[in-house]
């Protein structure tokens, strides 16, 4: 389901915005963009995320405001500092430069200083992104849940419409019978001309007719897969996976009653129903 969250925490000395957005996966893909120095923290969020989604592509971009960095967390690399300060004498000496050198001298060699962290900083950056992070995914959720509502809507109204479809098969079928037994009659009339039918030899092949056209259970499994799905729709947690499972089996029923009669009417009604399943599974694609 597409959805978009966003948190920003302040703590510490920190400031992170985590941007978050599901996009439609059948599995669930976590993707995190971090700044390299933070880089160490992908993992925790991927643990933090796991439970909260069951399906779908999981984005999440974070950034951080480095114009908050803490002073202590400065250090110099003093033996670095030393090296380059004996190659500009060396340099300065071995080319027969004038001047003297000056500390401005040292201060373009920018490796000279670096960010160092303790463990309780980490912990600390962590808490802090952390907190960020779970304001994201609660406003992802929250909007995923408002979609999920006119999702539910849509799919009931779908369900709502093969049924009646599905009554209409039933109220028709019967009479596919009694029409293939007349149209089998007047053949055989036409045929013969004037001399006596036997009944019980067009008893048989209309019976035959009856069996070869019968689709009394392909319909009774249609209206129990359909009343699974709704039922399906009002259970709680992820249930994606077997609404796709019943979503195939209602196709399965509908094209072995395509197959087994040659009704106009219910051939229509099957068309259709096809119709609603296709809708159907392009809106599944938005479930979890």
């Amino acid at each position: 389901m597409t959805a978009f969250g966003r948190g920003e925490a302040l703590d510490e000395g920190y400031r992170f915005t985590v941007e978050l957005r599901s996009l439609n996966n059948r599995f669930c893909d976590i993707r995190v963009k971090l700044p390299r120095k933070y880089s160490e923290f992908e993992e925790d969020i991927k643990k933090r995320l796991s439970p909260q989604f069951s399906r779908g592509r999981i984005e999440v971009n974070v950034l951080a405001d480095e114009s908050l960095e803490k002073v202590r967390h400065l250090s110099m690399d003093m033996e670095l500092a030393r090296t380059y300060k004996k190659l500009l004498c060396e340099l300065q000496e071995e080319l027969d430069l004038e001047g003297s050198l000056r500390l401005e001298s040292l201060l373009v060699f920018r490796d000279i200083f670096a960010f160092q962290e303790d463990q309780q900083s980490r912990e600390q950056a962590w808490q802090v992104l952390q907190a960020a992070l779970d304001q994201a995914v609660a406003d992802c959720l929250r909007m995923r849940a408002e979609e999920g509502v006119a999702i539910e809507s849509d799919f009931m109204a779908r369900l709502g419409e093969l049924k009646v479809l599905t009554k209409e098969i039933e109220s028709r079928a019967p009479h596919v019978v009694l029409e293939a037994r007349d149209r089998l009659q007047k053949r055989i009339e036409d045929l013969v001309g004037d001399v006596e039918l036997d009944e019980a030899r067009l008893a048989q092949e209309v019976a035959f007719i009856a069996e070869k056209n019968d689709i009394t259970e392909e319909l009774i499994r249609l209206g129990s897969h359909i009343e699974q799905f709704r039922d399906l729709l009002g259970a709680s947690g992820p249930r994606g996976r077997q609404l796709e499972f019943l979503l195939q089996e209602l196709h399965r029923e509908t094209n072995t009653i395509g197959s087994k009669t040659n009704d106009l009417a219910i051939a229509q009604a099957v068309i259709q129903i096809k119709t609603e399943l296709e809708r159907l599974r392009e809106q599944l694609q938005n479930v979890e």
